[in-house]
């Protein structure tokens, strides 16, 4: 499993594209998977007291899952109100209700500060 630090600004938008292959490069079927993105500043914390969670069930590619391909996207209002610093991450997939789930991904992000508090505010005043 890797482990990745990412950095992100507060309040900005960003992406996390996750392509689900297997060992020999052919791609799952994710029609029926459930991602999740779960940020946390103490990883002993419950999921219920996350500083942000995603849970991603349906797929925006036409063929509904099957390019094994999920996009996470953070918006602005996700992450706003968090407090600067380093944050612990996993994406994590169960890939049917009630069955195995693997954590794919897990790593730190280090959310930075930023300067612009008044976003969708541009060209006025």
């Amino acid at each position: 499993m890797a482990f990745k630090r990412f950095s992100l600004i507060r309040g900005d938008s960003d992406n996390y594209g996750v392509i689900f292959k297997r060992k020999d490069g052919t791609l799952y079927n994710i029609k029926n998977w459930t991602v999740f993105f779960t940020l946390k500043k103490n990883v002993d914390l419950p999921d219920s007291q996350a500083s942000l969670q995603k849970i991603i069930t349906t797929f925006s590619d036409t063929t509904s899952g099957t390019s094994g391909s999920a996009n996470i996207s953070i918006i602005p209002t996700d992450t706003i109100d968090l407090d600067l610093g380093e944050y612990f991450f996993d994406i994590a997939v169960c890939t049917t209700p009630d069955s195995e789930s693997f954590t794919v991904l897990r790593g730190k992000i280090l959310l930075e500060w930023d300067a612009t508090r008044t976003i969708g505010t541009a060209g006025t005043g």
